[in-house]
């Protein structure tokens, strides 16, 4: 709305045809006045409110006025009076003169608020302009989640709640000035289901995954995710960018960070990618416990919920990842955190040999003292690619130590020996891989601990256990992507023979075939292409 206005003199023009100039400024937050009464507001009014007089200077002719003000959002009620200033600043009011102020928009937006007005008269005059802003008390969004889990996985009915519980927490808070309150909140749909058999314990391949995707919609909870747009040995998260249901794989993780990790793939769900300017943001690709910041632009992504993208399979780019991910001056610290999507190629390859020798004394001297972090050492070791780090890699597969996080150390040494041998050329390397991947016993050996831990703590916690034959299975998957990754034409020949084999393990034979494929595009692309172009497909981890 804009003042009463005197008519002006005849030989002021009533419109002038020129473009809007435009200027930004910053709202003084202290002079912002907050609204009170004892009165209750009507409805549409009720909330938070501020009212403020900006002082945009001497002005004439059209002008596109942006105010910069954290506290407007694109849900802010904003009403606005333009009118000519006294002298001696805001607080000596307007008054009516001979020159007409005309408002003619008002858009609210993230952080701000934008107005045109035009300002009739021949020279510059004082503009003064009131904003009554009202921030309508925020409604929480209720978001309804089917959560499933596979019969080797314990979660509870109150585990998942826990979880879901902090998935809302995370976005309703606003603990910093970078950090938007996104009022959204999830609750289980039923209990905890099963799910179907055809889905295995461990996503290792493409049909893995597909099979994982077409089981209903909802978080679907795995032992472990070894295949997300490609193989890798450390991933604990996994979500197509654009999906018009939730539909996410995660795995169990660090009671304070699973919810974390479900709000960020729930976020992929609702189109958004990931984002590297803050390290504390909820879409940062690796985890952290105050990993809980969320940008307006994001919140708006969350409000909005599960975002379907119909143009072929489309799906987020992450190979800005390798600029904007830098690797830290220590390798040490560089592995030392968790990357939902597996360790980035484009940084970890940064590293050199004497990094490389770094990681070695913690995996062969102090194992148990970074057991946590074991996949993702092997894992950057395998990108680094030294021969040096062929024998005790090859030791550690071998070695009698057998938790759950050692198993999956054990499955990203066998796949990322394959980045190792791509680099080095390891004759070595790629002996054991294949012998992994072609001679069924060899795997079964290698698993003899781990089945025995598995079965007992599957006992306790009331679950199916894997059985030895499954766990060798995993392993001799996880070579035969291994052997994709070298470049190296005998591995192909060797896939090419393994999809055929009616001695090698069911799910070896059907990764063969993918791996067979991946080989030829390793080969024809190169490692560090290939990686490249691997983030511009398939499924958001």
């Amino acid at each position: 709305m804009s003042n009463n206005q005197l008519q002006a003199p005849e030989n002021i023009s009533s419109a002038f045809s020129a473009a809007f100039a435009e200027v930004e400024q910053e709202a003084l937050q202290e002079a912002a006045q907050p609204l009170f009464g004892a009165a209750s507001p009507q409805p549409e009014l009720s909330g938070a409110g501020f009212t403020y007089r900006h002082d945009w200077g001497a002005r004439r002719g059209q002008w596109t006025l942006r105010l910069n003000w954290a506290d407007v959002n694109p849900r802010s009620q904003v009403f606005v009076s333009v009118g000519e200033g006294a002298a001696g600043g805001p607080d000596a009011g307007k008054f009516i003169g001979s020159a007409r102020y005309n408002l003619h928009n008002v858009a609210p937006r993230a952080g701000g608020v934008d107005i045109r007005v035009n300002i009739e008269w021949p020279s510059d005059i004082p503009l003064y302009v009131d904003y009554l802003v009202v921030n309508p008390a925020a409604t929480i969004r209720t978001v309804q989640v089917t959560v499933q889990r596979h019969s080797t996985v314990a979660l509870s009915d109150a585990e998942a709640d826990r979880i879901l519980g902090d998935m809302g927490t995370i976005l309703q808070s606003d603990d910093s000035p970078a950090d938007v309150a996104t009022q959204v909140r999830f609750v289980r749909n039923g209990p905890v289901r099963l799910l179907p058999a055809n889905v295995p314990g461990t996503i290792a391949t493409a049909a893995d995954l597909t099979a994982l995707l077409n089981a209903g919609s909802g978080i679907k909870i795995v032992q472990a995710i070894r295949w997300c747009g490609g193989p890798g040995g450390s991933i604990i998260g996994c979500a197509p960018l654009g999906s018009p249901t939730v539909n996410l794989a995660a795995v169990r993780f660090t009671a304070n960070q699973e919810g974390l990790i479900w709000v960020h793939e729930y976020g992929h769900n609702a189109g958004l990618g990931h984002r590297t300017d803050d390290l504390r943001a909820v879409m940062y690709p690796s985890v952290g416990a105050d990993h809980n910041v969320v940008n307006s632009a994001e919140s708006a992504s969350f409000l909005a919920g599960p975002l379907a993208i119909t143009a072929g399979e489309a799906m987020a780019s992450s190979c800005s990842l390798g600029v904007a991910i830098q690797p830290t001056k220590d390798v040490r610290e560089f592995v030392s955190q968790h990357w939902i999507q597996g360790i980035p190629y484009q940084a970890a390859s940064q590293y050199t040999e004497e990094d490389a020798k770094r990681l070695l004394e913690w995996l062969v001297n102090e194992p148990e003292k970074h057991e946590e972090f074991l996949p993702e050492i092997v894992t950057t070791l395998g990108f680094i690619g030294s021969e040096i780090a062929v024998k005790p890699l090859i030791d550690f597969v071998h070695s009698a130590r057998a938790s759950r996080s050692v198993f999956n150390a054990k499955n990203a040494v066998l796949i990322h020996l394959g980045d190792l041998i791509n680099k080095s050329g390891s004759q070595a390397a790629l002996d054991f891989v294949t012998k992994v991947a072609t001679d069924m016993e060899t795997a079964k050996t290698l698993v003899v601990s781990r089945a025995a831990i598995a079965a007992a703590e599957a006992a306790v916690a009331g679950v199916d256990a894997p059985g030895a034959e499954v766990l060798a299975a995993e392993l001799a998957v996880s070579a035969t992507f291994g052997l994709a990754l070298t470049g190296k034409a005998e591995a192909e020949q060797t896939l090419a023979s393994l999809a055929n084999d009616a001695h090698a393990f069911a799910r070896v034979k059907t990764a063969a075939a993918e791996a067979a494929e991946l080989s030829r595009t390793m080969r024809a692309q190169g490692q560090a292409a290939y990686y490249s172009a691997k983030c511009e497909g398939g499924q958001q981890p």
